[in-house]
Formats: C-alpha cells, structure tokens, sequence
C-alpha cells in the first residue's frame, strides 16, 4: 500500500518505536479482485467536515499531478482541501535520512533500545541481531512515500513504477486531507507507556487512508476482501529484499491491515461518516479497534499496574514499562504458534503491562529483565494462553545460556512472564540468573493488587 505517517503507529505488541516513527510496506502486487461486498449505505456528513468537489482532469506536470490527484481523493474521501499540498521526492537514502531525524527527536534513544531489548527478551530476535539498524534497513527497503505533519509535505521515494507511485500518492494525500481536518500530530505523539492507544489511533489513520486510496486507484475497497490484503501485505514484506525477522514484518504490516478491516466495518455501517467519528474518537485500545461490539461499548481495557522488581535486588531500573495490547499479544503470539491459534489466544485479553528493567554494571556490561503481567476476560482465557506458553516454553522454567531463566505462571484470569536476567555487552549476551530468582519474581509480580 502506500507510504505513512512518521508518527507512532502501533506499538502494537512489540511495538516498536522505530517503526512507530516511519513507515509503510512497499505498494504489493495488483489487487485481485474478489465477489463486491454491498456497499455502504448512504450517509449525510456534517457540512463542516465534508465539501462537494466536481474531479478535475489529469494535468502532465508533477505538481498539476499531486493538484489533480488531491481532488480525487478529496472527492472520493469527503474530506475538504483546506490548503495545498507540499511534496517532494527523494532518493531512499534521503527518505531514510529524514526518518532518522525525526526518531531521534520525538523518540528517546532509550526507548528505541529497549523495543529490541524487550523482543530479544522473548525470543522473537535472535540475542545478536542489531534492532536498531536492522529496523532501518527494513524501513529503506520496504517505504514508499510517508506523510510528515510537522511540516505538512508528502515524501515519495524516486524509484516508484507508475502504478505503485499512483497508488501511494493516493494513499499520502488522504493522510493530508485528514491532517488538515482531524489534526494528527496529537493523535500520535510519542508518549511513554501509551503504546496501546497509539496502536489503535494509528491504526485508523492507516486504514482509512488505505480504503480511500484503494476507492481511487481500484474504484472500490469493497472490491477487495480484508483476507486478500493481509496476504498483498504480507507479499510485500518478502519482495522488499532484506532479510528481516517476521516479527518487525509483521508489526510493520499490522495497522494496515487491522485498521482496513476496521474502517470497512464502519463504513458498512455508516459510511464516510462514521470513519470521521472514529478519528474524532478513536478506539482507546486495539481490543476496541479488533472488536466492534467492544468499540460500540467502549469497553475500557483492565488497568494492570507494572510489575514491581525488588526480587531482582539493588541497582535495576525501569526503563521501559507499557501496554502490550490485543493486537501485539496476537503478534507475539504468531512467532510461537499458528495464526488462528494465536487470534483465540488474543481475543480473550483484558489487559497487561509489562516492565523492562536495567542495571548499569559498568566497563560497558548491562544487566536486563522483563517481566509482563496479562489479565484475561475469563479464566477459560487465561487458560487458552496458558496452553500456548506451555507449548512454547514448557511448563517449568527453562534456564537459557544467552538470555537467562524464562517462567511464567498462570492464576485464575492473571498470567505473568518473567525473562531474564541476561548480561549485554555490545551484541553479545549471557544468563545472570537462575530460575529461583525467575520464580521468586513470578510470585511478586502476582502478589501485586490491581
């Protein structure tokens, strides 16, 4: 599909704040087409979000391009033209330089480090793999064009054929066109320990922009099926030629193609408009985005304190603690057992919180451990999960060489992991624990009330 906006998109699980920062999937193949869905009945939007424009007539130049391609989505979208539309085309390394900018000023360092340190953690990247700099090459490899609302200009890449170029310009002008009525910046502001919410705002914001451009370069998103972009998606991540760990694939893909299939439902109930309610009041959680009856409700997710690391000892930090979430419980949950499995296991999250902490031991050796806390819905839930973990991992603590002890312990609805501690020094890792202290921690972690 087409480019995105440079602001946190999902954290979705694992999120990661790089990606969070930049990008979208290189445009996929052509879209087959499948058997039309009935389209979305007819809606009157308020005056003051939407205008009537006549599509005007394709113009050769590259700026009458963008002019022409603005109304069409204008006409398409609904949304009104407040205010052209700056762009400009740069090579990838340009592309790539201007998202390096921007994550180290709205993104702590820290932060970022700790995204990897978390997915090393779990066993979702290998312990020598260089999160950071091979999150960047994926975004080089895979961007197409993003959409920057602190300046209000469209990026595209100048290597785009003229059906992906057509499609990801469709795609970064709906970003504009909603910036310029439901301002983005706030939407998606880096915040600590907001990671959930973003993911489900980002969401939105993608899925929107990716029906629209679909309903200009394809005549209808109801002519192509959720399951059909999922795997477009997924596509894209291959022929984007880095060799990147599924899971940074995968979290990348995920608004896309959770946000489509949540801007379809609302405009089969209630069209354009409904999706300009959602960016007005977006879902508070990706729950609430995957669920419909749970957005109609607004249910809010289970408030899950951090968990605590006093049986860790004297020294550790947090340096990172926030929300999983729905959606990247079921994307962790993928690395470890089949897409529908992981979907059930996922479905019956309540809420969580999960916790990286730090100790600095000095001559460059750092000391790490994660510890995450889930409340489900149910019990029968939490066993469900549960089921998946013991799969995984066993039913006992397992002692690992690199990244030390790794346990976890269900009671009742709640569910807590603990991972870790491992010592790091550069890309090289070593246990520093045993599972005593993994299984003293367990006991913490569910001896704190919520």
């Amino acid at each position: 599909m087409g480019g995105d906006s440079p602001y946190p998109p999902a954290r979705p699980a694992l999120l990661i704040a790089l990606l969070a920062a930049a990008c979208s999937p290189a445009s996929p193949p052509p879209v087959a087409r499948t058997t039309p869905e009935p389209p979305p009945p007819a809606t009157t939007a308020p005056p003051e979000v939407r205008e009537v424009r006549a599509p005007v007539a394709r113009a050769p130049d590259e700026r009458a391009k963008v002019h022409d391609m603005l109304l069409r989505v204008s006409h398409d979208r609904g949304l009104p033209v407040r205010r052209e539309v700056a762009s400009r085309v740069l090579d990838r390394a340009g592309i790539l330089e201007r998202i390096r900018a921007h994550v180290e000023k709205e993104v702590p360092r820290e932060a970022v480090e700790s995204e990897g340190e978390l997915l090393t953690a779990l066993e979702l990247l290998p312990p020598g793999y260089d999160f950071v700099e091979g999150t960047y090459a994926l975004i080089q490899g895979r961007i197409a064009g993003f959409y920057e609302p602190a300046d209000a200009t469209m990026y595209l890449v100048d290597d785009l054929g003229d059906d992906e170029a057509t499609e990801t310009l469709a795609h970064e002008l709906d970003h504009a066109l909603q910036d310029q009525t439901f301002p983005l910046g706030p939407m998606l502001a880096y915040a600590p320990g907001d990671g959930d919410r973003s993911a489900a705002a980002h969401a939105v914001i993608e899925g929107d922009a990716t029906s629209a451009s679909l309903d200009v370069v394809a005549g209808s998103a109801f002519d192509v099926s959720e399951t059909a972009l999922r795997t477009l998606l997924e596509l894209s991540g291959g022929a984007s030629g880095v060799a990147s760990p599924h899971v940074l694939q995968a979290s990348l893909s995920a608004p896309y193609a959770d946000g489509f299939a949540f801007v379809q439902r609302e405009r089969r109930r209630g069209g354009w408009a409904a999706v300009d309610a959602a960016l007005l009041s977006p879902p508070v959680s990706t729950e609430q985005l995957l669920h419909a009856d749970k957005y109609a409700q607004r249910e809010p997710p289970i408030a899950v304190p951090a968990p605590t690391f006093a049986t860790l000892g004297a020294g550790f930090r947090a340096v990172d603690d926030d929300v999983m979430g729905e959606e990247g419980l079921r994307l962790m949950l993928e690395e470890w057992t089949s897409g529908v499995t992981a979907e059930k296991g996922a479905a019956g999250w309540g809420g969580d919180r999960y916790v990286l902490v730090r100790r600095v031991d000095g001559d460059g050796v750092r000391s790490l451990a994660v510890g995450w806390h889930a409340v489900m819905d149910t019990e029968r839930d939490a066993v469900e999960l549960a089921e998946i973990l013991a799969a995984r991992f066993g039913p006992k603590c397992r002692e690992r060489a690199a990244l030390g002890p790794l346990a976890w312990r269900r009671r009742g609805r709640d569910v807590v992991l603990a991972a870790g501690p491992y010592e790091r020094r550069g890309l090289e890792t070593r246990s520093a624990g045993s599972c005593t202290i993994a299984e003293r921690w367990l006991a913490e972690m569910l001896q704190k009330k919520r």
